[in-house]
């Protein structure tokens, strides 16, 4: 009885073996757990192909548990690591899928597959594997999945990832230091690591054939050379590429020009608020440049729609009329809705807002353009911030309260109290929904928008704060205030990690680099500095003439006060504007300083007057004129918005 239950258990040990494509190891002389054998290392590199061990359970939760678990470590990891780390992800997900295919089935394998794909869509040669190994699961059943050439390469092969050696440890920490047997199997089986600490950094993992892994040539699964070869390897190679060797350094030379050529400024989009009788005190553009929202001293704040409605775009015969325009270029907005003609046919409009009226529980939509009226606060509105997908946006006011407001029925969700006096702005985490306030009362406050109340206090200021900013990392927020100093706190603590002075007068704007090296402030004088944050000092300058002094300072063009600050996405672009209307664009470059040592300094781009002067001047556009707010929006082009007739 004994031997026909042994019998039976290698039976059905074979038989899962066979449907795996697997080869039945030599029985060894103890036993060891799966986590045990990946941390002895008793899955070699070396050995690309050789089954040593084989998960006892496959099961997709499982599967999809240590993947997940996986992503939300690596997003906590600080940077160069996270960046490094993310070369992991592909090769994992690919061969995590062709076990779920084998082992647990189509169904569970799909639905991870559709749930974790998208991330990856950004990389061609990723999308083409994807789409490869996706077709050769449909057609193949399980237990032929190694009849597709594509899936026996990718069995075969090894995917290359360069790690520094600080990276490779601390990911190694994390697979010793929790419970993931397949994802240690498979990383030990299907990635080779090479350890790089020059911090050039790779574009992506990098598969290795076998044949090609013997002759140490890199290739991708879809044949293509990645640009991260060396250049010895790509000698070795080139005659396998489609272009000669003198053609190729014709490319390489091309794209060192690019590099060192002066950089283009981003185009600029400007919005007039007309007749704002009612006092236009602020504004602001979301990030995709779709909406503008605009705070009056009346309470009010004014939403529209900045994408052209689709009768205006040329699908109906009705004919536009806008009138003269005096040989400018206009592109008809949703704000321009009121002087658009009617074409006697709009019953079918009237009806669509009949039922969006209905959606948002009776409460009407505006006409001309305007799709609310948010109506809550008791003071005038000073300034205004979307959240990250723009569905909700935030509003400080006079009455010393923050409310967040749902974009979608135009209606108050949250009202938070905490300051004792008028909260001049706010301002959102890119990474998280922090939320930073700065007030009269010379505190910044953060606050998370499922709570009511402030989260932490920042006190250190002597007079009102007047702008804010978080650092892209999140974890850091700037302050400027009129006692003419810019502080950066850290959130954890409430610490301030740097007091910068070297203004003149208040502070009016302060902006963070992409990069998170760079700060830029503006004050009322017009004056614009870049700090570098490591050091705590002034990199470049843009002063007022009585100001300047410095081998790194330029006369700044700005006569009012600095309004706006934004940085291009390489962090090498600056775009200051000032009240009076001045948009200007400055590329950050390295210079030698008089005393041979490196400098850095503003040069001018170029330079754009959007509306006219305060004290009376006229502006290009054919009108006196206040600017309230720039912005570059994720599209690469600014935004800024202007107002003229104000009575105040």
């Amino acid at each position: 009885m004994k031997k026909v239950k042994t019998e039976k258990i290698m039976a059905n040990v074979n038989e899962y073996l066979k449907r795996r494509n697997l080869e039945q190891s030599q029985p060894s002389g103890g036993t060891i757990s799966e986590q045990q054998a990946g941390v002895l290392g008793l899955v070699s590199p070396s050995t690309p192909n050789s089954f040593t061990f084989s998960t006892t359970s496959t099961h997709h939760s499982h599967i999809d548990h240590q993947y997940v678990r996986l992503k939300s470590w690596m997003m906590e990891a600080s940077e160069p690591c996270r960046s490094e780390l993310s070369q992991v992800l592909f090769p994992l997900f690919i061969h995590l899928y062709l076990e779920l295919v084998a082992g647990t089935g189509r169904q569970a394998a799909k639905k991870f597959f559709v749930k974790h794909y998208q991330v990856f869509l950004v990389n061609r040669d990723y999308e083409n594997t994807l789409s490869q190994v996706l077709n050769a699961a449909n057609i193949n059943a399980s237990g032929d999945m190694n009849s597709s050439p594509i899936i026996q390469n990718l069995k075969s092969g090894k995917y290359l990832v360069r790690l520094s050696e600080l990276t490779l440890n601390y990911f190694l920490r994390y697979l010793k230091a929790t419970e993931n047997p397949i994802l240690l199997q498979i990383f030990n089986t299907y990635i080779e690591v090479e350890v790089d600490d020059s911090g050039a950094g790779s574009s992506g993992a990098v598969f290795r054939s076998p044949e090609l892994n013997s002759a140490l040539s890199n290739a991708l699964v879809n044949g293509h050379t990645p640009e991260s070869m060396s250049s010895d390897s790509a000698i070795a190679t080139a005659d396998g590429l489609d272009c000669t060797q003198e053609e190729l350094q014709k490319v390489k030379d091309v794209m060192a020009r690019i590099r060192l050529a002066h950089p283009a400024p981003p185009s600029l989009c400007v919005y007039t608020v007309s007749n704002a009788y009612n006092g236009l005190s602020c504004a602001s553009v979301n990030a995709e440049g779709k909406l503008l929202s605009c705070g009056f001293e009346d309470s009010v704040i004014k939403l529209w729609k900045l994408t052209p409605p689709v009768h205006n775009v040329g699908f109906r015969k009705a004919t536009t009329v806008v009138g003269p325009r005096g040989g400018i270029s206009h592109t008809l907005l949703a704000c321009d809705n009121s002087r658009i003609e009617d074409d006697g046919d709009g019953r079918e409009e009237e009806e669509e807002e009949m039922m969006a009226d209905s959606r948002n529980g009776g409460r009407r939509r505006n006409r001309g353009g305007e799709l609310f009226a948010l109506r809550g606060h008791r003071g005038p509105v000073l300034d205004t911030a979307y959240t990250h997908d723009s569905t909700h946006l935030l509003s400080v006011s006079e009455d010393t309260t923050m409310r967040l407001w749902n974009l979608e029925s135009g209606q108050a969700v949250a009202l938070y109290r905490g300051h004792n006096y008028p909260v001049w702005c706010v301002a959102v985490a890119p990474l998280t929904m922090y939320v930073a306030t700065g007030s009269y009362d010379s505190t910044v406050k953060i606050w998370a928008t499922d709570c009511t109340y402030p989260l932490r206090t920042m006190a250190g200021h002597t007079q009102a704060v007047d702008c804010v900013a978080f650092h892209p990392n999140g974890t850091y927020v700037a302050s400027g205030s009129c006692d003419r100093t810019v502080r950066l706190w850290q959130i954890t603590d409430g610490d301030a990690a740097r007091i910068l002075l070297h203004h003149k007068s208040a502070i009016s704007a302060v902006a963070f680099a992409p990069n998170g090296k760079y700060l830029a402030s503006g004050s009322d004088d017009g004056a614009v500095v870049v700090w570098d944050l490591a050091g705590g000092r002034v990199m470049a300058e843009l002063s007022t003439g009585n100001q300047a002094g410095n081998g790194n300072t330029e006369i700044s063009p700005h006569v009012d006060s600095i309004v706006g600050l934004c940085w291009s996405a390489d962090s090498a672009l600056l775009v200051s504007a000032s009240s009076d209307g001045c948009v200007r664009t400055s590329h950050l470059g390295q210079t030698h300083a008089g005393d041979g040592g490196p400098g850095w300094e503003l040069n001018e781009v170029c330079q754009v007057q959007c509306s006219g002067s305060t004290n009376g001047g006229m502006g290009s556009n054919g009108g006196g004129g206040q600017l309230l707010h720039t912005s570059l929006t994720a599209h690469n082009y600014l935004t800024a918005v202007t107002t003229v007739d104000v009575e105040r």
